[in-house]
């Protein structure tokens, strides 16, 4: 599990304490991943906002990768959770949507629907479906992302289309 407070990014590993093969106990251990997943606070920063991500802890088959946000294609929600495409594969992390929202460059990763983060540096094709706008991400998969009413005229301003 993976818990995101404002200034830290930590990982707790659960283990089972076994004696004659009973359970007797519960052993946590806590990994503090704050400094190799995020930049450190510059001068001027709000205190209590949280520390912009530079590598996204995700799970894979038992592990915690480190992925380059350069790499991530887009994100969707997944209830409290995230599941993060890269252009090949998606990965789940635990951190909320929201929570990424707050901890990534707003010049690369943009919100464009109340369930989808897109890495603007892999759109592809913006297409207008009837009254629906979809954005078409670079990738083997060539993800297409529904875009909400409310965020079309912020995303055009920011491919310029304005």
């Amino acid at each position: 599990m993976m818990i995101n407070i404002p200034d830290k990014v930590l990982l707790i590993k659960v283990s089972k304490l076994l004696s004659e093969s009973k359970v007797v106990g519960t052993c946590l251990l806590f990994y503090d991943l704050t400094d190799i997943t995020t930049k450190p606070r510059q001068e001027g920063d709000r205190e209590g906002k949280p520390r912009l991500l530079f590598k996204l802890p995700v799970y894979s088959k038992n592990r915690v990768l480190l992925l380059d946000l350069d790499d991530v294609v887009h994100m969707e929600s997944d209830g409290h959770y995230t599941k993060v495409y890269t252009s090949n594969t998606s990965h789940f992390c635990n951190l909320s949507l929201s929570d990424m929202e707050t901890r990534l460059n707003r010049e690369q990763y943009v919100r464009v629907h109340r369930c989808h983060l897109i890495n603007i540096r892999h759109a592809d094709t913006l297409e207008k479906i009837d009254d629906q706008y979809i954005m078409v991400m670079r990738g083997d998969n060539a993800a297409r992302v529904p875009i909400s009413r409310s965020k079309v005229q912020e995303l055009k301003e920011i491919l310029g289309l304005v």
